[in-house]
């Protein structure tokens, strides 16, 4: 089955199940209604008798509470079937080659960094969005560094992806209930970020919460077998208020900011749900998920279950009426103020594990859709070796589109390919497709490649170099300091791999060749590889004075008045501009 077959598949699946909670809500509803009604009629009639009027009041509050949690969690069902339907369609149209429903991480956007800028990473609809599936900040950040700085063990990054990638029914369930956590609706707060320190817990509490309830109902008892008066009875209601009372600021503090809580906790309450309800059923599949997550789900769904009834009890409050009734007969406050303060003293070490591996398994399941909307790539092989080789390789970004494959290779003692061509023949594209290569690679992400291996390289670049008005720094001054950047991490004996794209543009030609040939003389003298692309032919006379340089090339063919590009990478220098024609042709010459 294709990928859009899949997609398209489960989206008529969800339409039929969002139907049918359609239908379940509107009957709840109904039911609801129906519930009010029924209760008012019943307090008119028995208006006059003080046990059934509160009897048929506490009966209907329960039977209504009931109701109300089993229409939130049809609602629920029903939002997270409708993200589901809206991740799918978002993936239909990113395999048309329109990524722009994912975050591209524009805040990322760093021009000093050693390589993301030059191949736009982060710009809208570029390779951070095409890669992008997390939900929440904190995944989306791990995404992040893991791009642009690698994995570890890139080899078991990419066992886990393809793993993953098998199980994408379940990704979709995991994703949809994370984007309910919309980051733009500034509903992302983190567990990790809550302020803890409000919940707290005094001493007498503990003896509050056995006192009041046993005082309340034994005067209500009393009340009703006229063994009290009415005066008394309700001196000691008000009596059983007094505690709540005096907190209500705390509490009341605490209820304001517990939404914040609630919107994460409820997120990761149905996403470690979605592990446990898909892979719990297989000891070996739940070992290996929680391995990946560094935590037992099991243990932790319990721990986020009790935190989420405690929010659901707090909520409750919120009626005045019953807030009142609760606190009279149940010390409920108090409970609930010992409850959460016993919950976050168990728990609060343990968040912060629990965030980061949701956060990971978000990662870990971009790189899986990637991986399985294009099935056509493979995942890089490292040794030892010195040599380079990628073989069929595109840019990710042209995976959609028709596109032309090239491969890229550095043996034996190769060190560095000088690249020329003429104007839009392809060079920019090429390198970026390269650089693309590695990073992928380095983080263990699927490849867009026939094959790659080699040894783990380190990227840097410069393609795209800018003046700085702030720094008061010249075009040319800017570059020197991103080239002398790249010259510190190769004299540092890191394993530099360089992509260099028309380099000292910001000076005369002269000075131009001499400071290319110059540079780059140093730098294969110091073990650095990669490749430069120019249109300075005087540079490809490197390849017969250096070992370790050779020459290929994009070209264009001009045939009846008309330019052609194959996009084909071929060996050798090429002889054929076209800027002249190009001029020409836009009526720019004279």
């Amino acid at each position: 089955m294709t990928p859009i077959e899949f997609y398209s598949q489960n989206s008529c699946k969800l339409e039929s199940e969002k139907k049918g909670l359609d239908k379940k809500l509107q009957y709840f509803r109904i039911i609801r209604l129906a519930i009010f009604l029924i209760t008012f009629v019943f307090c008119y009639f028995f208006f006059g008798n003080l046990l059934s009027f509160s009897l048929t009041v506490i009966l209907s509050i329960v039977l209504f509470l009931i109701v109300i949690s089993k229409y939130t969690n049809l609602k629920l069902s029903h939002e997270i079937v409708c993200q589901k339907i809206k991740l799918i369609e978002n993936e239909k149209k990113s395999l048309a080659g329109d990524f722009t429903e994912f975050h591209a991480g524009e805040t990322y956007i760093d021009p000093k960094h050693p390589f993301s800028n030059d191949l736009d990473i982060f710009k809208s609809n570029g390779v951070f969005a095409f890669l992008n599936r997390t939900t929440s900040e904190l995944g989306e950040k791990q995404l992040k560094d893991r791009l642009l700085f690698g994995s570890d063990d890139p080899k078991v990054v990419s066992e886990i992806i393809s793993k993953i990638a098998q199980h994408m029914e379940w990704t979709f369930q995991f994703r949809s209930v994370g984007s309910l956590n919309s980051r733009e609706k500034g509903k992302n707060q983190l567990l990790t970020t809550f302020n803890w320190g409000i919940i707290t817990s005094k001493k007498w509490f503990s003896l509050l919460k056995v006192l009041v309830p046993l005082l309340s109902f034994s005067s209500l008892l009393l009340f009703n077998l006229d063994l009290i008066s009415a005066g008394l009875f309700s001196f000691v209601i008000i009596l059983c208020l007094v505690p709540a009372s005096l907190e209500l600021k705390n509490t009341n503090a605490l209820m304001n900011q517990i939404s914040e809580l609630e919107d994460r906790s409820k997120i990761l309450n149905e996403q470690v749900k979605s592990i446990q309800l898909y892979f719990g059923s297989n000891e070996k599949d739940i070992n290996w998920i929680n391995s990946i997550l560094g935590f037992n789900s099991s243990q932790m769904l319990i721990q986020i279950n009790e935190l989420q009834k405690l929010i659901n009890r707090l909520n409750t409050r919120s009626n005045m009426l019953l807030g009142m009734v609760f606190n009279v007969f149940l010390a409920w406050d108090i409970q609930l103020r010992i409850a959460f303060f016993a919950w976050k003293n168990k728990n609060l070490n343990e968040i912060i594990q629990w965030e980061k591996g949701v956060a990971d398994l978000e990662g870990y399941i971009s790189a899986a859709t990637v991986r399985f909307n294009y099935p056509e790539t493979i995942f890089a092989s490292f040794d030892s070796s010195k040599e380079v080789m990628m073989k069929g390789l595109i840019h990710p970004l042209l995976a959609n589109k028709k596109n032309v494959s090239n491969n890229f290779e550095l043996l034996n003692d190769q060190q560095y390919m000088i690249l020329t061509g003429p104007n839009m023949a392809g060079k920019s594209t090429y390198l970026r497709a390269v650089g693309c290569a590695i990073i992928f690679a380095n983080a263990g992400f699927p490849v867009f490649a026939e094959a790659f291996t080699g040894s783990k390289l380190k990227l840097y670049t410069s393609m795209r170099t800018t003046d700085d008005l702030n720094e008061s720094s010249s075009y040319f001054f800017a570059e020197l300091n991103r080239l002398r950047m790249i010259m510190d991490a190769v004299e540092s004996n890191e394993n530099v791999f360089v992509l260099l794209d028309e380099i000292l543009k910001g000076t005369n030609s002269k000075d131009k060749e001499e400071g290319s040939y110059l540079f780059m003389r140093k730098m294969k003298r110091l073990g650095a590889k990669g490749i430069i692309a120019t249109h300075d032919l005087s540079l490809c006379e490197l390849e017969n004075k250096q070992a370790g340089f050779y020459t290929a090339h994009f070209d264009s063919t001009i045939e009846n008045d008309t330019l052609y590009f194959d996009y084909t990478l071929k060996k050798g220098v090429c002889q054929n501009m076209n800027a002249s024609f190009l001029l020409k042709k836009m009526n720019l010459t004279y």
